[in-house]
């Protein structure tokens, strides 16, 4: 399993859960993050920025959460891989669609853009993760509401280890 932006809220948690369920994680993170990836059970780690997609091998599931690059990772799935995407890059977005429309249409089931649909089913056996240790929520930064500007800030520049929390009260 391979997953891109391991060092982000969705990518730790994706780290912890392919962990939980077996599964031999490989993140790719800026190189301030590699041994943070590795902490919460990636099996390899590699820099983002200094490893080329073909450098990596093959994969049996890609989860991006970065949203740029699509086809290049694409081309890293096994035979009957599946690759899924939360992200559409920003500066590029009607590439990233059109790719995703390609992918679905050609390409069978094997690239799905991802939105949550949350159940009360899904919320408990979160939560059941995390009672049990296999999920452990990782925090980078808390706002208070006034400082939202901030961060919104500090996400677009990435880098960020883990989700940023912007308080209301």
């Amino acid at each position: 399993m391979l997953i891109r932006g391991a060092s982000g809220g969705v990518g730790m948690a994706a780290v912890q859960l392919g962990h939980a369920l077996g599964a031999n994680v490989t993140g790719l993170a800026s190189s301030a993050n590699l041994v943070f990836v590795q902490e919460p059970g990636a099996d390899r780690d590699f820099d983002y920025a200094t490893t080329a997609p073909s450098e990596l091998g093959k994969f049996d599931v890609i989860l991006d959460t970065v949203g740029n690059r699509l086809a290049e990772y694409r081309r890293l799935l096994a035979s009957k891989g599946r690759m899924i995407t939360i992200a559409i890059d920003s500066k590029a977005p009607i590439s990233a669609l059109m790719f995703i429309a390609v992918s679905t249409i050609f390409g069978g089931k094997r690239v799905r853009f991802f939105g949550a649909k949350f159940s009360a089913e899904i919320l408990n056996d979160l939560t059941s993760s995390v009672e049990a240790g296999a999920l452990r929520p990782v925090v980078d930064t808390i706002y208070p509401l006034s400082e939202i500007r901030a961060a919104h800030t500090a996400l677009e520049k990435g880098g960020r280890r883990g989700k940023q929390i912007v308080t209301l009260l």
